[in-house]
Formats: C-alpha cells, sequence, structure tokens
C-alpha cells in the first residue's frame, strides 16, 4: 500500500512564492504617501507618519495589493469572470471593514467623522486592490 502525501504544504509554499512575486512590484514609498493623503487629513493634531495608524494602513493595503494579484490569475481574453472579481470585491470590502472598524476606535479623540473614514477607508482599499490586479495582470503578460 502506497503512503499518503498532504498537499497542504507543497500548496502554501506555491502561495507564498507567489505572494512574495507579487510584493516585489510594490511601490513602497507611493504606498506610504497615499496612506498619508488620504488619513492625515482626517486626523487633527495626530502625526500619521511612522504611527501605529500608518502601519495598520500598509498592512490593509498590502492584504488588499495580494488579493486583486491573485485575482488577476484568472483572466480570460482581457477580462475576468464575474464570479473571480466578485470573491475579490468581498475580500477587500472584509479588509475595509476591518480597518475602518480599527480606525474608528481612534478617530473620535482626533476629530475625524464616521463618514468620511469610511469614505476614505473604502477608496484607499479599492485602489490598492486595483494596483494589485494590474500589477497581476502585468506580471502574467510578461510571463513572470
Amino acid at each position: 500500500m502506497g503512503t499518503v502525501i498532504s498537499l497542504e504544504p507543497h500548496r502554501l509554499r506555491k502561495q507564498w512564492e507567489e505572494e512574495k512575486r507579487l510584493l516585489t512590484s510594490v511601490p513602497v514609498e507611493e504606498l506610504k504617501a497615499n496612506a498619508e493623503m488620504m488619513f492625515a487629513p482626517l486626523f487633527n493634531n495626530f502625526v500619521f507618519c511612522d504611527s501605529f495608524l500608518e502601519e495598520a494602513c500598509l498592512e490593509f493595503a498590502l492584504e488588499a495589493f495580494i488579493a486583486g494579484g491573485k485575482c488577476s490569475k484568472y483572466e480570460q481574453n482581457g477580462e475576468i469572470p464575474f464570479r473571480f472579481k466578485l470573491h475579490t470585491v468581498v475580500e477587500v470590502s472584509l479588509l475595509a471593514s476591518e480597518l475602518y472598524t480599527y480606525m474608528t476606535h481612534f478617530s473620535k479623540s482626533f476629530g475625524a467623522t464616521d463618514e468620511e473614514l469610511k469614505e476614505a477607508v473604502e477608496w484607499y482599499m479599492t485602489l490598492w486592490m486595483e494596483e494589485g490586479l494590474q500589477a497581476g495582470l502585468q506580471r502574467k503578460r510578461l510571463r513572470l
């Protein structure tokens, strides 16, 4: 009788390598600049640069970038099927909701309104999902 081998470690390693290759195309300075541009005006009397909020924004933006990049591998004839795009949008909206919840705890004491913060978070996460999608499509076109 043969030996049963789990394919889970192989799948995780392959996923890790794919994410690592995708993250090589992330413009970190642009990531920081966009975070500061979007969120610094919302928080009065708070230094956003190099703060825990900036770190959280960068972390969530990277997750959205990876989600967009993973979605790009399903492209067929220049378009991504609806079900894959929908799955990615749902994943990114969950990330946006989580970031919004995290930032809401600190927005009250620094003067940001909930509506402005929610709009900024959604815009920021959508932007980085689209950036990841474009980076993934470019990698696919170049066959990297």
